[in-house]
């Protein structure tokens, strides 16, 4: 069965208000090709984003954060510590985890890391493309970030969700939510975000934001945060040379920053799936 929950949707009230009252701090171990494009878009958003990643602070910034987000893009073994130490932190603190298991389907080095922390550590939230969260959860290896979007994500998501017992997004043509045997499929978004470097990665941290103090979120947040996330592409691709990448990432950023409650309700594209 597939039935429309905009409407219920509609009626509750949404979290990007409170979250842009309360300015969460969220950490950031993300890689280093996106951090200044993660950071103006939390900032756009409304969140309080920290870079932080050296082991002997990482508490220290942690035990204030809303949330935290492990991202593996730029993996090594001397990143490493820095990741386990944050996922710890993070456990003994009551703050949420979003892990982004960038390109772990391309080399076993990144899939064992990612489900090492899976198992070692609480993880609120496994945000993926379709061929990343397939390869947490199967042996074959994958080419590096890109999506396979001939791959069911709905399927993905909660059969990644079933077996990793963690609450799992999937993005790819359309997007899939899986919370506690609830699913939920996406269907804005624009093509653009596959134009520019850290599209996903910005996904993660804005994730991470709306899931503040949250270890446990709701798939109602979830969709939230990824519907607003991606009505602002949408509306990024409308501008004026939003169909180029450097005009749609700067009109991201300046979306990400005007779209509200309003927008999302009224906006959002969103189906039940049994």
């Amino acid at each position: 069965m597939v039935q429309s929950v905009i409407s219920v949707t509609r009626r509750k009230k949404l979290r990007i208000n409170q979250l842009r009252e309360d300015n969460p701090l969220i950490i950031c171990l993300t890689n280093d090709v996106v951090k200044n494009f993660t950071a103006n878009g939390l900032l756009s958003l409304g969140a309080s984003p920290a870079m932080a990643t050296e082991v002997e602070e990482l508490e220290d910034f942690i035990k204030h954060a809303g949330a935290v987000l492990i991202n593996i893009g730029s993996l090594t073994k001397e990143s490493m510590p820095s990741m386990e130490k944050a996922a710890e932190a993070a456990n003994k603190h009551s703050v949420p985890i979003v892990l982004d298991p960038v390109a772990c389907s391309a080399t076993p080095f990144r899939k064992a890391f990612c489900l090492k922390l899976i198992q070692n550590y609480d993880i609120s939230v496994v945000r993926g493309n379709a061929s990343e969260v397939k390869g947490l959860i199967e042996a074959a290896e994958m080419k590096g970030t890109d999506s396979d979007l001939s791959l069911d994500t709905v399927k993905i998501a909660q059969e990644a969700g079933r077996k990793l017992e963690t609450a799992i997004i999937v993005t790819g043509k359309e997007d899939a939510i899986y919370v506690d045997g609830q699913t939920r499929k996406l269907s804005n978004g624009s093509a653009m975000l596959t134009k520019v470097t850290g599209g996903g990665c910005l996904l993660g941290a804005i994730v991470s934001a709306f899931i503040y103090n949250e270890v446990k979120p709701t798939v109602s947040v979830l969709v939230e945060a990824v519907s607003y996330y991606n009505i602002a592409a949408e509306r990024a691709a409308e501008q004026k040379a939003g169909t180029l990448p450097g005009h749609f990432q700067i009109h991201l950023l300046d979306m990400l920053n005007v779209i509200g409650e309003n927008d999302i309700a009224e906006n959002m594209r969103v189906k039940e799936v049994d």
